[in-house]
């Protein structure tokens, strides 16, 4: 008894029950043909163009594709060693805590550290500090803090950008944020400077002064992972930048050209280097200019990862990642202009459209060669993978090959099931089988055509209502070289009497039937002994 596999059992046990469906849909299998691969090629590439240009067709499994890459590519950059964290860690809330209690402390020990490090030469200092509030409890701290900031040229400060849904109940115009600029792409006429936005800007006026401000909104996508920044966001004429951006714009690096970016994710979960800000503090307060002097030329962000005080966000990198290294790595990706630029849609697309087309015309020709080709090519997705793996790992150019790879793979699988089902169906074999009523009214006989005969005449033959005739393809060794060579082998269950198909014209040699055989080791068995080398079967025509 021939295996069927088990997706295919109950269309098998349908046609055992109705033979005339089974004809019926083999004839059609046969009838369609290579229609059959151009119209799957057609629908695929119609996909294709909706999923680059149009929407995604499943964008989960898209953001999975690019986590995928970001975890697994052999090469990652390494961070940039300039940018130093100051991290207010549970230790250093334990130790401060002592002289100056729970968080938050008064922020003239903030202005200490940083005023510090800026004097010994450090090329920034980023506080990724909310200071909306005044701290009304401790004035002298605030004023110390304040003639910091006045004295400062290289300290910067982030701003809240609330939901944008609640901007026309905002107090703050688009002309009060002296840290954005009118946006060029912008025609003048369209320019609102009373246009309200929902921001929470620091309340100091020596950082409003200073316009040394920027936006740190880090939004996921729907799934909640961080994959993109904003750089800075356009409204009513105006852009507003993030606090990278606007890092950027002061420093001299290099301006991105988008609203957002894909962010490049460095080497390590946690891999910018990272000092308690309780050793600074202390530094600070021993005069430890050597401690100082090693921040020279760094980019300092001072913020926090001690629980309850840092904002975790998922990455594709780390389902915790600490919210001061996801800004870190927007520095460093603005700095040095790492961003990741995904390939033009239209270029992945046209890949997909190359490889349908070759893949359409190797089963289009329906030969056994191509065939074993076709299960070979399944290679592909894994090289495309190849491709992508590479992109990002010696460039920042992605080249995320994962919709061609799905495409190509779901057209090979469509495409080696039709194929298989219509030579199951020529070959009477699979769910086409003849049933156990066929085989026990009839004798199993075979026949030999000329190897000159086209096998688009043999499906001819086969596509005729009624005809019992089935296609033997010999095996790959041994009689089966001398059969490829010599013709084509067809073989029928003959019904006692019936009299069918005698119009084709050939020459029927009777075997011998035996039940623990399989049908095709059968046929091999008896072609062997009873049509020999030489074979005298009458030709067709």
């Amino acid at each position: 008894m021939e295996t069927i596999d088990w997706w295919l059992r109950p269309l098998a046990w349908l046609f055992e029950r109705r033979p005339d469906w089974r004809d019926s849909f083999g004839r059609l299998l046969l009838r369609i043909g290579n229609n059959f691969y151009i119209a799957l090629a057609l629908v695929l590439a119609v996909a294709g163009a909706w999923d680059q240009f149009v929407s995604p067709l499943d964008k989960q499994f898209s953001n999975a594709s690019f986590d995928w890459l970001m975890r697994h590519r052999p090469i990652a950059y390494r961070a940039d060693p300039d940018i130093v964290i100051l991290d207010i860690d549970e230790a250093s809330l334990a130790e401060l805590g002592k002289e100056y209690g729970r968080w938050p402390w008064p922020r003239r020990v903030l202005a200490e550290v940083a005023a510090k490090a800026e004097s010994a030469g450090a090329r920034a200092i980023l506080f990724d500090i909310s200071f909306a509030d005044k701290d009304v409890t401790n004035l002298p701290s605030e004023l110390a803090f304040d003639q910091y900031v006045a004295g400062s040229r290289n300290s910067f400060f982030v701003a809240s950008r609330l939901n944008p849904k609640n901007d026309n109940q905002s107090d703050v115009t688009l002309s009060m944020l002296n840290f954005a600029g009118h946006d060029p792409q912008t025609p003048p006429r369209k320019v609102d400077g009373q246009r309200t936005i929902a921001l929470l800007p620091p309340y100091f006026k020596s950082i409003y002064d200073s316009t040394r401000t920027g936006t740190n909104n880090i939004n996921p996508d729907s799934d909640n992972i961080v994959r993109w920044y904003r750089n800075y966001e356009t409204l009513a004429g105006y852009r507003i930048p993030s606090v990278p951006y606007r890092m950027a714009q002061e420093l001299g690096w290099p301006l991105a050209t988008e609203p957002r970016s894909l962010i490049n994710w460095p080497m390590g979960v946690t891999p910018y280097a990272t000092i308690s800000f309780k050793d600074a503090y202390q530094a600070a307060s021993r005069q430890d200019a050597g401690f100082f002097a090693a921040l020279r030329g760094k980019v300092l962000l001072i913020g926090a990862t001690a629980p309850g005080l840092n904002d975790i966000k998922a990455t594709p990198v780390d389902h915790a990642h600490p919210g001061i290294d996801v800004l870190a790595t927007a520095i460093d990706n603005t700095k040095n202009g790492r961003f990741l630029v995904p390939l033009h849609p239209a270029w992945i697309w046209g890949l997909e459209l190359i490889m349908l087309a070759a893949a359409a015309r190797l089963f289009s020709r329906r030969t056994e060669r191509a065939t074993a080709l076709a299960k070979y090519l399944v290679i592909i997705p894994t090289v495309l993978v190849g491709i992508s793996l590479l992109s990002v790992s010696v460039s920042r150019l992605l080249i995320d090959l994962s919709v061609p790879a799905a495409v190509v793979f779901g057209y090979f699988s469509f495409a080696m099931i039709f194929d298989n089902n219509r030579r199951a169906f020529a070959s009477g074999t699979g769910p086409f089988a003849a049933t156990p009523r066929e085989v026990g009214a009839g004798q199993l006989q075979v026949a030999c055509l000329p190897a000159s005969l086209p096998e688009d005449d043999i499906h001819a033959m086969l596509m005729k209502p009624g005809c019992p005739i089935k296609l033997w393809t010999p095996q790959k060794a041994g009689l089966g070289k001398h059969w490829n060579g010599q013709g084509w082998v067809v073989w029928r269950w003959f019904a006692r009497g019936s009299g069918a198909a005698e119009d084709f014209g050939l020459q029927w040699r009777d075997v011998p039937t035996n039940a623990s055989f399989s049908l095709a080791h059968t046929i091999s068995a008896a072609a062997q002994v009873q049509v020999g080398p030489t074979t005298d079967v009458k030709e067709r025509g």
